[in-house]
């Protein structure tokens, strides 16, 4: 046992001083360690232009933003609305007739399919449109129907399919197979299509809306109509308006004049773009025979107000 010669001496053994030593030096060593880290990440940091804040910050993830100069639609401001009246022929047999409105005030078109027989007034379209101009078949849809209308055009049926192919193919999901022949017709046709997405050529869509109509199914009528013209109004379409614009007024009986074509560049230019989410109307006409119902009528008219 070590007997201490003073009171307060302190007893320090041999290993303990070595141990000391150690530890003193190991400190030492981290202390330089340490010092020469931060003098090291600092010149990282003035070199590389690094920031503690944002090295320690949560990652986020990241979002790719691209941007088009051609994203920004420019277009010309258009208005009002204009309401057409068509006739489609054979040998002056009516096969059918639709109203169709351009509205430039909310972007969209309207359409409404009518059967040849559709009564206006005491008298039935068909036999009308024998017996009157086409002008004056349009004076009589506009007093009978209380429909404004702008303009007008008939068309013989191989002229009309002529000009929708031009304009290009339309697709159209036809719901159920459909194998149908009418021998009795003034026009006789037939329709033999299979259900689902078919490709509609001119010919494919007289007869499949003088078949809608003939099985009062008017609202599939309206529907073809509106996906004739959504996909044939496209950027093709006018960048070769004037060359379609030509055939039209070449083989339809027409009040649309060379100046009204012009007039309406704007309106085309808008329809067409395909960045432009234009709007489609079914005004399809419900029968009760061959007489539009009233309330029916009402539902159609409102379409086509002004």
């Amino acid at each position: 046992m070590k007997l201490f010669k003073n009171r307060g001496d302190i007893y320090i053994s041999k290993v303990n001083k070595e141990k000391s030593i150690e530890q003193r030096i190991l400190l030492t060593a981290l202390v330089f360690i340490v010092l020469f880290t931060i003098v090291f990440v600092i010149g990282l940091g003035i070199k590389y232009d690094f920031s503690a804040k944002e090295f320690f910050a949560p990652e986020e993830p990241i979002t790719t933003v691209t941007t088009d100069v051609n994203d920004e639609i420019l277009l010309p401001e258009v208005s009002g609305k204009t309401n057409f009246f068509l006739t489609v022929q054979k040998d002056g047999k009516l096969l059918f007739a639709a109203l169709v409105q351009a509205d430039l005030d909310n972007i969209a078109y309207k359409a409404t399919v009518l059967k040849p027989e559709t009564l206006i007034g005491d008298a039935a379209l068909s036999d009308i449109y024998g017996e009157s101009e086409h002008a004056a078949l349009a004076e009589t849809v506009k007093n009978e129907l209380g429909i404004p209308i702008d303009y007008f055009a008939d068309m013989q049926s191989k002229d009309f399919e002529e000009l929708y192919n031009s304009a290009g193919v339309v697709s159209f999901p036809v719901l159920n197979d459909i194998h149908f022949k009418d021998n009795d017709s003034a026009v006789p046709y037939s329709v033999r299509l299979r259900a689902g997405e078919q490709k509609i050529k001119g010919a494919d869509f007289v007869n499949l809306t003088r078949y809608y109509l003939s099985e009062d199914m008017t609202s599939s009528a309206g529907e073809l109509f509106l996906a004739g013209m959504s996909q044939h109004f496209n950027q093709e379409f006018y960048e070769n308006k004037e060359e379609l614009f030509t055939e039209f007024v070449t083989k339809a009986d027409t009040n649309i004049s060379i100046k009204d074509f012009s007039l309406a560049d704007p309106a085309f230019e808008v329809l067409t773009n395909e960045k432009v989410g234009v709007g489609v109307y079914n005004a399809f006409a419900e029968y009760d025979g061959n007489e539009i119902t009233a309330e029916s009528l009402r539902s159609v008219k409102s379409y086509y107000v002004k």
